[in-house]
């Protein structure tokens, strides 16, 4: 058993732009780099919160790929067209791609420089999808290269997984400090066997490896929001896990210490 480098009571999860002070209650704060200034993250400091900047991992714009040099050639396939994330307007990337790798290793530590205490990697679940499950075999392990290459670059630094439970995590747990489990948990599936399982690999992990394990859901506002709010406290006191759930998208407010909805600027 190893003893967690990244402790906290809460987390919250924001993409939106700061300052929101609300967010000073958090211990842990994972936000999206491009809407902070560096006195409003100082403030932050001094309040205790350790700030951890969102990462694409495998996923980006259009614009951005053709910037870093991310040709057609490089980017995953879903059939005979180039994988499209129609929800974000962003393409999947091939982790084996030089150019795309430089770019994140870049991005990853001038983040650091700029004195984040970590980062978040997201969208490395998609090697998961069944879009491109007849290519797991060398998919996942690429993924898990890509992982290995963050964490050279970022040292002792902080680094944070998004999804990427299955397969993935295994592969990448010694690397990590903290694994996040993204989903939409419902109350009438918090007894099967699937949900049970995966919860408890995760914790699993987390008890081998010191890797701080948290639970992160959309839950809006309105019908149906006690039973759902109700449950994931459930399973993350169950699992030892942290729990936070957003009640807009990620970008537009949070849901602060006390439960109430704080709109974003």
């Amino acid at each position: 058993m190893r003893a967690p480098r990244l402790r906290g009571r809460t987390f919250v999860v924001y993409y939106g732009y700061g300052p929101l002070p609300e967010i000073a209650d958090y211990d842990i704060a994972i936000l999206e780099p491009a809407g902070w200034r560096s006195p409003d993250l100082a403030a932050l400091t001094r309040r205790g919160v350790r700030r951890i900047a969102y990462v694409s991992a495998l996923e980006a714009t259009p614009e951005t790929l053709r910037r870093i040099g991310v040709g057609q050639q490089d980017l995953l396939r879903s059939g005979d067209e180039p994988w499209l994330r129609e929800q974000f307007g962003t393409y999947v990337v091939d982790p084996r791609c030089r150019p795309w790798r430089q770019h994140l290793q870049q991005q990853c530590q001038r983040l650091i420089a700029e004195g984040w205490d970590g980062i978040f990697l997201d969208s490395l679940g998609d090697v998961e999808d069944q879009a491109v499950q007849d290519r797991a075999a060398w998919l996942v392990p690429a993924a898990a290269d890509l992982v290995r290459s963050v964490r050279s670059t970022i040292g002792q630094s902080l680094l944070l997984q998004n999804n990427g439970i299955f397969f993935l995590l295994p592969l990448v747990a010694k690397l990590l400090d903290g694994i996040c489990w993204e989903g939409d948990f419902e109350p009438e599936t918090t007894g099967g066997p699937w949900l049970r399982m995966v919860l408890e690999q995760i914790s699993g992990v987390a008890r081998d490896e010191g890797v701080t394990p948290l639970l992160l859901s959309e839950i809006p506002v309105g019908e149906g929001e006690a039973s759902r709010m109700a449950m994931l406290r459930d399973l993350s006191q169950r699992y030892g896990m942290l729990a936070y759930s957003a009640p807009l998208d990620y970008a537009r407010g949070i849901r602060s210490v006390d439960g109430s909805v704080v709109l974003g600027r």
